[in-house]
């Protein structure tokens, strides 16, 4: 990642000066953060800091910040992002005067070894190569370098389901091998008495898994995009006869003090719901030389938003009414961006409901043909064609 030419909250070109283009700076506010995956030819050894010759050469993420809060995290974290033919490669530098882990071995099967690492202070990886919200892998590892793999057909309040090891034992989705990791700690983990300053995750994740099940090729061509966001979980500790104990208290959630953890991120979620993957930031690959791309706004972003404001008006209209609707006027009072419904944006989505309206299909186009889209009531989003930047 290169920290520079991030595009951040504000970074998205906002509606042109055709007739029917959102308003001015329409889904602009809304862009999620956007960063680089520069392509190495030297891959990063994955052996404890990540400080061989890959990271170096590319700068550091924008810091994280809360998941659902302005509060900033006590404690900075930054990752750093490359890419070759088979991997993706994934640098953090994770602040924390406290460095534990009670997990110290996941068996990625069925058995009580297999824990989520959640529960530990973590750092975790989302990916949506398609951009769809389907068939996302979520990783998780904590400083002891024990990792946990997941992948959902789709986010669980949308009827998804859980494929893991920890689900499905040795059938379950899992990238180890051939992913690989390790993690740094610069004093001693699990030691109060040995001050410290941060601990650090190198992971090796292949293309492959991540894309597996989705239209995305592996490895991604030059300028393509995936979905992307970063998390740390962060327990409040407290040390009792020598040694970390938790003692939860959230320093930035929206009642300071409640007895949970924190929630740290790449780009923000706007809730403590991390399972939307249409929040997400987005990840442009690029393989011209080190730090001569730039990061080039999706203009596919209207269209997505137009999509996902169908489905959560949708979804509100159905909890009023019993049922989706394919009369696009009676969304309007069950959105907050009536503009997104209304042909203003794009013209006017095409929804086929099921017998009953139990269940719908929409379609839509952006006013310049370039792309179109389909949307389910179950947030599936496909768009077409995949868009390539420069």
């Amino acid at each position: 990642m290169a920290a520079a030419g991030a595009v951040g909250v504000a970074g998205a070109a906002g509606g042109g000066g055709v007739q029917g283009a959102p308003p001015p700076g329409a889904f602009s506010g809304v862009y999620p953060r956007q960063d680089l995956a520069e392509y190495t030819r030297t891959p990063p050894p994955v052996v404890g800091p990540p400080d061989g010759p890959a990271w170096p050469e590319v700068g550091a993420s924008e810091p994280f910040v809360d998941i659902s809060t302005a509060t900033r995290p006590e404690y900075d974290t930054t990752v750093k992002v490359r890419w070759d033919d088979t991997y993706l490669y994934i640098g953090a530098w994770v602040q924390d005067p406290a460095a534990w882990a009670n997990i110290t071995h996941a068996c990625h099967c069925i058995s009580p070894a297999n824990q989520v690492i959640y529960t530990d202070n973590d750092f975790e990886i989302f990916v949506d190569a398609d951009g769809s919200n389907a068939y996302y892998k979520e990783t998780e590892i904590n400083a002891a370098n024990a990792t946990w793999d997941l992948l959902l057909n789709r986010k669980y309040t949308d009827g998804g389901e859980e494929n893991s090891t920890r689900v499905f034992g040795p059938a379950g989705f899992d990238m180890w091998p051939p992913a690989y990791s390790a993690t740094y700690c610069d004093g001693a983990l699990n030691n109060p008495r040995v001050p410290h300053s941060y601990w650090s995750v190198e992971l090796a994740l292949p293309l492959a898994k991540l894309a597996a099940d989705t239209t995305a090729s592996a490895p991604p061509v030059h300028g393509a995009y995936w979905r992307i966001n970063f998390s740390r979980v962060e327990w409040a500790t407290a040390v009792v006869k020598g040694a970390y104990w938790k003692e939860p208290s959230c320093q930035s959630c929206p009642v300071p003090g409640t007895p949970t953890e924190d929630n740290w991120v790449w780009s923000p979620m706007g809730a403590i719901a991390m399972h939307q993957p249409n929040l997400w930031g987005f990840l442009q690959f690029s393989t011209a030389p080190v730090n001569t791309s730039v990061p080039v706004p999706n203009p596919q972003w209207p269209l997505r938003s137009v999509a996902m404001a169908l489905y959560y008006a949708q979804h509100a209209y159905a909890d009023a009414h019993g049922a989706f609707t394919s009369h696009l006027p009676a969304l309007l009072p069950y959105t907050p961006t009536p503009w997104a419904l209304n042909g203003t944006c794009t013209p006017p989505p095409v929804v086929t409901l099921s017998a009953g309206g139990t269940a719908f299909n929409a379609s839509l186009t952006s006013y310049d043909g370039a792309f179109t889209a389909t949307i389910t009531d179950q947030r599936v989003l496909y768009v077409h064609p995949p868009y390539i930047a420069p």
